[in-house]
């Protein structure tokens, strides 16, 4: 039976979506951000009689996240679902793909997963004349501008970059007081952590900036026990990232009701 969680499943909850926690990175910040007793944010699931999770639904605002670890029953979460007001809904492409079948939903975004549990070596000593800061409150402004500046971006807003950091850090390189390239993370916990926000102005491109970015954020990661991993759909930058040591390990896909 589908049913609304409340905080008494939290424990429940966690260990489940740790049975994947890789996949479920920004699911475990979202109930730390958010909890079970949140009025945009509500958490579902198909419990059996032995108490056991068979799938989990999120609903934050207008969007839903859909995780299963195995079966699930399909049916019933599309006939819950086709009952909601939502925008989209994403997951795990082997879950959300099946549900998308059943509803008609056509329009879609796929894109990998990838983990990092070691950076090659032969990367770690990228040559670049141009030091490396971190981002905080004092050059946050001009990371923006870069998001401005980088049309495979969707821009961002001081609000929305200061949220992120929150749950994360980010290194960036400065040239001529502007900032022209950077690397960041996102719901950070315990175990994972989202790389998010890795680039370069075009003017500056390919000379290994957003590389040494990303190695020093990785390379912090990982050595406090924290697995960097990310998303992407665009096969250069597949190539970077496979490079330096990522692995790809699943399928996320996005569809939209309209």
């Amino acid at each position: 039976m589908i049913k609304i969680l409340d905080k008494k499943y939290e424990k429940k909850v966690i260990e489940y979506l740790n049975l994947e926690k890789e996949i479920n990175t920004f699911n475990l910040q979202e109930i730390q951000n958010y909890g079970f007793e949140n009025v945009f944010y509500k958490i579902y699931s198909d419990i059996d009689e032995f108490g056991n999770i068979k799938g989990i639904l999120f609903k934050c605002f207008e969007y839903l996240t859909f995780y299963a670890y195995k079966d699930f029953d399909v049916d019933g979460f599309c006939e819950f679902i086709s009952d909601m007001e939502f925008s989209e809904i994403s997951g795990k492409s082997s879950c959300v793909d099946i549900i998308a079948e059943k509803l008609g939903l056509l329009k879609y975004r796929k894109v990998h997963l990838c983990e990092l549990e070691e950076i090659n070596e032969e990367d770690k000593d990228l040559d670049c004349n141009l030091k490396l800061k971190k981002i905080n409150v004092f050059n946050i402004k001009r990371v923006v501008n870069l998001y401005e500046q980088i049309t495979e971006f969707q821009n961002t807003t001081l609000e929305g970059l200061r949220s992120n950091l929150k749950s994360g850090r980010g290194y960036c390189i400065e040239y001529r007081k502007k900032i022209i390239s950077m690397a960041k993370s996102t719901a950070e916990n315990k175990n994972t952590a989202m790389i998010i926000g890795v680039g370069t102005h075009p003017k500056y491109r390919n000379q290994g900036l957003a590389t040494k970015c990303l190695i020093k954020l990785c390379e912090e990661l990982l050595k406090e026990g924290i697995k960097p991993c990310l998303f992407y759909d665009n096969e250069e930058a597949g190539k970077l990232y496979r490079k330096l040591g990522f692995k790809r390990i699943d399928e996320w896909t996005v569809y939209y009701k309209d």
